[in-house]
C-alpha cells in the first residue's frame, strides 16, 4: 500500500504543468485539443488578413475620395479609379459612370437616370462588400461552436477521471485532481478559441457595415455632382 502510494504522488506530481497534463491526456482529450488549435490558428489568420485588407480598402477609398473631389464634376473617373483597385468607392464610381454613359439624357429623364445610377452603384457596392465578407462567417461558427468542443473534451475527461477512480477503487485528491485538471484544459483551449473569434468577427462587421454605408454616401454625392442639378 505504501509503494502503491508513492506512486500515485509521483505519477500525479509529474503532471503539476501544463504541457505535463496535456502530454498525459488521453488520445481523445488529445484530438479535441488539436481541432482547437488548429480553429484558433485559422481564426487568428483570417482575423489578421481580413483587418489587413480592410486598411487598405478604407485606405484607398479615402484616397480615391479626394482625387475624384479634385475633378470636375462631369469629368470621366475611370482613370482615377483604375488608379484604386482596392477601393469600393472606386468599383462603385465605375458602376455609375457606365450606367450614366448607356443612358442618354436626350431618351431618359435625369429623375430615371438619377434612379437607376444609383441602383447599379448600390449592386457594385454590395458585390465588392460581399467579396470583403469572405472566411468572416468562419469566425463566426468558430465562435459558437469551440466551447462546445470543448466543453466535450471536459465531460470526456470528468468520465475518464471517474472510471479511474473506480479501477483504482480510491476517490483520494491524489486521484481525482490529475484527470480533472486534464478535463479542464479542453474547456480553457475551447474558450480561447472562441473569444478571439466573437471578438474578431465583431470588429470586421463593423469594419464591413463602415465601408457600405461610405459607399451608400458617397454614391449619392456622386450623383448629385453628375446630374443632380437637373433634377425637377
Amino acid at each position: 500500500m505504501v509503494m502503491a502510494h508513492l506512486v500515485l504522488q509521483l505519477g500525479a506530481g509529474a503532471r503539476t504543468t501544463i504541457p505535463a497534463l496535456v502530454a498525459h491526456a488521453s488520445p481523445f482529450s488529445k484530438v479535441v485539443l488539436v481541432v482547437l488549435l488548429l480553429l484558433s490558428v485559422y481564426s487568428w489568420a483570417v482575423i489578421w488578413d481580413r483587418l489587413r485588407l480592410y486598411a487598405r480598402v478604407v485606405q484607398q477609398d479615402r484616397s480615391f475620395l479626394t482625387a475624384w473631389r479634385a475633378l470636375d464634376a462631369k469629368a470621366d473617373c475611370r482613370l482615377v479609379a483604375e488608379q484604386h483597385p482596392a477601393s469600393v468607392l472606386a468599383r462603385a464610381a465605375l458602376a455609375g459612370q457606365k450606367t450614366l454613359d448607356t443612358l442618354p439624357s436626350e431618351h431618359v429623364g435625369p429623375a430615371a437616370r438619377y434612379e437607376l445610377a444609383m441602383r447599379a452603384m448600390d449592386r457594385a457596392a454590395t458585390d465588392e462588400v460581399g467579396l470583403l465578407e469572405k472566411n468572416i462567417d468562419f469566425l463566426a461558427t468558430t465562435g459558437s461552436v469551440a466551447p462546445f468542443i470543448g466543453l466535450l473534451g471536459t465531460v470526456w475527461g470528468v468520465m475518464a477521471a471517474f472510471v479511474n477512480i473506480g479501477a483504482q477503487g480510491s476517490a483520494t485528491l491524489v486521484v481525482v485532481a490529475p484527470g480533472i485538471a486534464e478535463a479542464l484544459i479542453a474547456t480553457i483551449a475551447g474558450l480561447a478559441a472562441a473569444i478571439p473569434s466573437v471578438i474578431g468577427y465583431n470588429h470586421c462587421l463593423g469594419r464591413l457595415r463602415e465601408i457600405g454605408n461610405g459607399a451608400t454616401l458617397f454614391a449619392g454625392e456622386f450623383l448629385d455632382r453628375r446630374i443632380g442639378s437637373h433634377l425637377p
